[in-house]
């Protein structure tokens, strides 16, 4: 009987998301939830539009956000828990809103809460075996 070697590719994989997914040693395939699954969505900028990377964890969801610190073109704004419908500020953005008043602190919670349902949503409603237009969200 022939044995077959599999071989590894020597090229790195292309993508943000596959940048992270070298430093998990999980790799099961996604379930059909989709982002469901990823309780918590690391949102950023990326061209001064807001957009979100899934994590099931809150220790992954912080170590993302901590690699984001070193790349230039994405500026991390915080961690959002879809099971508490809550809002973790990056470090820099803690500060400058704790420095508003409690009228602006609320509005630009409520804002940021509302940016990431709608990433989630647009996220999870999201099926490759149909084309669509894509969504952007500014």
């Amino acid at each position: 009987m022939k044995q077959v070697k599999k071989s590894k590719s020597n090229h790195a994989p292309v993508g943000f998301r596959a940048f992270f997914g070298q430093f998990f040693a999980d790799h099961t395939p996604l379930q059909e939830e989709g982002y469901a699954a990823n309780r918590y969505s690391v949102l950023y900028t990326l061209n001064e539009q807001y957009q979100h990377v899934g994590c099931p964890t809150q220790e992954e969801a912080q170590l993302v956000q901590g690699l984001m610190l070193t790349d230039e073109n994405r500026v991390p704004v915080g961690i959002y828990d879809s099971r508490t419908d809550s809002f973790e500020w990056e470090i820099v953005g803690e500060y400058l809103a704790a420095r508003d008043s409690d009228a602006h602190q609320r509005d630009r919670e409520e804002a940021i809460l509302t940016i990431a349902r709608a990433l989630r949503r647009r996220d999870a409603s999201w099926h490759p075996e149909h084309l669509q237009r894509p969504s952007f969200f500014a």
